[in-house]
C-alpha cells in the first residue's frame, strides 16, 4: 500500500453515496478488501484520511487490499468537526464515543477489526492469542484482561513463531493464518492503557504461512494456580470455545463445522495458571509431550 495520497480515490469529485449526510460531508474515500470482506472508508478531512492508512497497516497487518470503487455492505465515516469534536459512523449509524479523536480512532480501529472479523465468508476468527511450535499451533482462546498478550509474549521469548495476540483465524480445512499485527501490553502505564510492541521486541519472529493446530489451551490466570491440564474431549472441547468465536451469530453453520475439524485434529486441554513464566515452560512441556512425534 503507498502513501495516502496514492489511494485517494477522486477526491476532487463528491462521492456517489446513497446516505445524503454522507454525500454531503465525505471527501475522501478508500474502497478495501479483507478476507472477502470489502469496506468503504471514507472521511471529510485529509488529516483524518492519512490516520486511516496508519490505522490499516495496524489493525489489518498484511491482511487487506485496496480495491476499486464498487458495491458494499460495511462502510465506515469519520467526521472531523471543526469545533473540536470527533465521531464515528458505521453504516450510517453512529458508534457511541466521547467525540474525543483518541477515542474516536480507538473505537474505528476496533470496529473495523470486529466487522472483517464476523464478516469473513471462508474464515473462522476466535479470540485467541497464537504461536506456533515445531510448525504446529497453539491456541489459546481467552477474552480481553485474561493475559493472553503476557503469555504470548512470554512463549516468543522461548521460540515459538508469533502468530496472533488477538485472533485465531481459521480456514475451512482448520489450519490457522498468521494475524501478526503488534502485541498489546498492558499494565506499563495503568491496567488498561495498551502499548504496542513489535514481535522482534521480545526476541521473536512473526509466522508467513498457514499451519495446523497442535493444542488449543483454555486456560485462565489464577495466583498460585497449580497446572493440571485435562485433556476434554472434542465436543467438550467445543462448547467451551464457542464463546471466543466472533462470527457464531453471523455463519453458525459454517464456524461449528470448521471447529468440529479442529476439535477432532488437535488436542484440547484445560487447566489454570500461575506465574507466566513458570505457565510458559509447562505449556512447552505439555505440548511437546502430547503433540510432538518423537
Amino acid at each position: 500500500m503507498g502513501r495516502a495520497k496514492d489511494f485517494l480515490v477522486n477526491s476532487s469529485k463528491k462521492p456517489e453515496f446513497s446516505n445524503q449526510d454522507w454525500q454531503k460531508n465525505a471527501g475522501f474515500e478508500v474502497y478495501i478488501e479483507s478476507y472477502g470482506v470489502k469496506i468503504r472508508i471514507g472521511t471529510d478531512e485529509r488529516e483524518a484520511f492519512q490516520t486511516i492508512e496508519k490505522i490499516l497497516q495496524a489493525v489489518l497487518p498484511g491482511c487487506f487490499q485496496v480495491i476499486e470503487k464498487t458495491d458494499v455492505e460495511h462502510h465506515f465515516k469519520l467526521v472531523w468537526d471543526k469545533g473540536g469534536e470527533y465521531s464515528l459512523y458505521l453504516n450510517e449509524k453512529e458508534v457511541p464515543s466521547n467525540h474525543s479523536r483518541a477515542d474516536v480512532l480507538r473505537g474505528f480501529e476496533t470496529q473495523l477489526r470486529l466487522t472483517v472479523a464476523e464478516y469473513a465468508p471462508e474464515r473462522v476468527f476466535v479470540h485467541a492469542g497464537v504461536v506456533a511450535w515445531k510448525d504446529l499451533a497453539i491456541v489459546i482462546p481467552a477474552r480481553s484482561f485474561q493475559g493472553k498478550t503476557s503469555l504470548v509474549a512470554e512463549l516468543v521469548r522461548r521460540g515459538a513463531v508469533y502468530y496472533s495476540d488477538e485472533y485465531a483465524i481459521f480456514d475451512a480445512e482448520g489450519c490457522v493464518y498468521p494475524f501478526p499485527k503488534t502485541l498489546s501490553v498492558r499494565g506499563e502505564i495503568d491496567e488498561y492503557t495498551q502499548k504496542e510492541y513489535p514481535v522482534e521486541a521480545f526476541g521473536g519472529v512473526a509466522g508467513e504461512k498457514k499451519i495446523p493446530v497442535g493444542m488449543i489451551l483454555l486456560t485462565g490466570f489464577k495466583a498460585d494456580a497449580e497446572w493440571k491440564p485435562q485433556v476434554l474431549s472434542a465436543g467438550q472441547g467445543i462448547l467451551e470455545i464457542l464463546e471466543h468465536v466472533v462470527p457464531i451469530r453471523f455463519n453458525p453453520k459454517f464456524s461449528i463445522k470448521v471447529l468440529n475439524r479442529v476439535a477432532n485434529r488437535a488436542i484440547i486441554a484445560k487447566t489454570l495458571r500461575g506465574d507466566v513464566s513458570k505457565s510458559a515452560d509447562l505449556i512447552l512441556d505439555f505440548f511437546e509431550s502430547k503433540c510432538i512425534k518423537n
